[in-house]
């Protein structure tokens, strides 16, 4: 089942040319998720929820970018799952109804009362009713993390604030690419990338520094980030394209 959820893009959603940035449109897709989550009953709107679903990993593309004021439509759907993560996929329409970006990404469900990671089992994916044909990027998969290494060209020490941390008492999954954008070079920022990739290794919980990694290779721009303090990989985060 596809859930749509309509959007204003307000003046906090645009860049210095008014136009959605690349954060704006990642909390939209990450607000239509968890109203999925509230429409299949496993997402409270108030107090501790049945279960929670985390983030992994995101990969989105983005095609055209819509004005400030204007409106747009998230279209969100489960997508195909094994028995400890699941595949979610986006589509972001404009007033016309013609696709300004699409995404994919994985989810997995943490049991709220244990704080363990839970089975997925047709019970607790079936109240999403999934689409597991219809698949945005049918060839990507989400890059593993297991063992992370690159030599950086650049290295940046950056504070946090209070401000990027959510209900779930760490650092908010859209924050990432935020961060990321701190150590880009000048000329990448004002280029645009129009594809992103966010992939997290471990979450941030605590008011520390963390450590910005960058490297560039091509039109792949990838910035890691690490706790300061023992240089923990919390996540990596790759950005591509510029537009011209």
């Amino acid at each position: 089942m596809k859930l749509r959820q309509d959007f204003f893009i307000g003046v906090q959603d645009v860049d210095q040319d008014k136009k959605l940035t690349n954060h704006g449109l990642l909390e939209m897709m990450s607000d239509v998720s968890m109203l999925h989550g509230v429409k299949a009953g496993q997402t409270s709107t108030e107090g501790r929820s049945i279960v929670s679903w985390i983030v992994l990993g995101w990969r989105v593309k983005v095609y055209r970018r819509p004005s400030m004021f204007s409106t747009v439509s998230a279209y969100t759907w489960a997508q195909k799952h094994g028995h400890i993560r699941a595949g979610r996929d986006y589509l972001v329409c404009d007033e016309k109804g013609e696709m300004i970006a699409e995404a994919t990404s994985e989810w997995t469900p943490i049991d709220t009362k244990t704080g363990k990671f839970l089975r997925i089992t047709p019970e607790l994916i079936g109240s999403f009713d999934p689409e597991p044909e219809e698949v945005n990027f049918p060839e990507y998969k989400l890059p593993a993390l297991r063992r992370f290494e690159m030599e950086p060209d650049a290295v940046k020490l950056v504070e946090l604030n209070t401000a990027m941390f959510d209900y779930n008492r760490h650092v908010h999954n859209s924050i990432y690419l935020i961060l990321a954008e701190q150590i880009l070079p000048e000329d990448v920022l004002q280029g645009g990338i129009d594809e992103f990739e966010i992939v997290y290794k471990k979450e941030i919980t605590e008011m520390q520094p963390v450590r910005l990694e960058y490297q560039r290779e091509g039109d792949a721009h990838t910035v890691a980030i690490r706790s300061a303090a023992d240089e923990t990989l919390h996540a990596v985060v790759i950005l591509r394209g510029t537009r011209v």
